[in-house]
C-alpha cells in the first residue's frame, strides 16, 4: 500500500505536466523593449521558518524602490523536482504585496531547466501572468554546450537556458520562467552586466539578514506576514 505522501507526489507531479502541456500551446514572446523595473524574489530559512523577500528594482537608478518582505512556516517539506510546492506560496505572496509596477520577474530557482520543464519561475510567471525568468545557482538538469564565460545547457535535444561564468569560476544557470524564449535569456543578462544579477543578490542578502534577526515565533499566528516597503 502506497502511502498519502507518496501518492500525492505523484498527484503533483502529473500536475506539472499537465500544466507544461497547457501553457507551451499559448506561450507568449514578451517585449521587454525599454525595460525598467524588475521584480526579484528569494527566500530563506531557519529550521521550518521560511521569509520571503520580494523587491521592486529600478533598472536605470541601479537599486531598489520597493521592498516587501513575510515570514510563515514553510508549507512543505523539500522534494527534489517539487520546490514549488515549498517556496511559491510565500514567494507569491511577497510579490503580491510590491505595490509598484514591474515588467519581468528575477526567481532564485530554476526555470525550464527543470525535469519537467516546470521549475519555480515557470510557476511564478504563470500564477502572475508576467515574463519571469529563472536564475539558479546549481544545474538540476541538463548538458552545459561550449563557451568561454557563458554558453548553452542542453535538455533533451534542446537548449533551454544559458550557465554564465562570475570571477572567480563560480557559475549560474539562467532559463526561460515564463513569456520569455531562451533566445532572450543571454539578452536579458547582459543588461546585468553578463552578471548575476544585482536585485537576486540584494534580496538574497536582505532575507538572510532578516530571518537572523527574526524571532523563532514571530506572532501569535504561524501564517501572520510582515512586510517593510522602502520608496524613494
Amino acid at each position: 500500500m502506497r502511502g498519502g505522501s507518496e501518492v500525492l507526489e505523484e498527484f503533483f507531479t502529473a500536475l506539472q505536466e499537465a500544466i507544461w502541456k497547457l501553457i507551451s500551446r499559448c506561450w507568449e514572446k514578451a517585449d521587454l523593449k525599454g525595460l525598467r523595473e524588475v521584480a526579484a524574489v528569494d527566500i530563506a530559512y531557519k529550521e521550518d521558518l521560511a521569509l520571503a523577500v520580494a523587491v521592486c528594482w529600478d533598472l536605470e537608478q541601479n537599486e531598489p524602490v520597493e521592498e516587501k518582505w513575510l515570514a510563515c512556516e514553510a508549507p512543505y517539506p523539500y522534494i527534489p523536482g517539487l520546490l514549488f510546492l515549498r517556496e511559491a506560496p510565500p514567494m507569491l505572496r511577497a510579490i503580491k504585496l510590491l505595490e509598484h509596477d514591474w515588467s519581468l520577474l528575477l526567481v532564485d530557482g530554476h526555470g525550464l531547466l527543470h525535469p519537467r520543464r516546470m521549475g519555480l519561475a515557470v510557476f511564478l510567471g504563470f500564477m502572475l501572468n508576467k515574463p519571469a525568468l529563472g536564475i539558479a545557482k546549481s544545474l538540476l538538469v541538463g548538458v552545459e554546450g561550449p563557451g568561454e564565460n557563458w554558453g548553452p545547457v542542453w535538455f533533451s535535444g534542446e537548449i533551454l537556458g544559458y550557465w554564465f561564468k562570475l570571477r572567480g569560476g563560480r557559475k549560474f544557470y539562467a532559463s526561460p520562467g515564463y513569456m520569455i524564449h531562451v533566445e532572450q535569456v543571454p539578452k536579458i543578462i547582459e543588461i546585468f552586466g553578463l552578471d548575476y544579477p544585482k536585485p537576486l543578490a540584494y534580496v538574497d542578502e536582505l532575507s538572510k539578514k532578516l530571518i537572523r534577526n527574526l524571532p523563532r515565533d514571530p506572532s501569535p499566528s504561524p501564517s501572520h506576514s510582515f512586510s517593510e516597503r522602502r520608496s524613494r
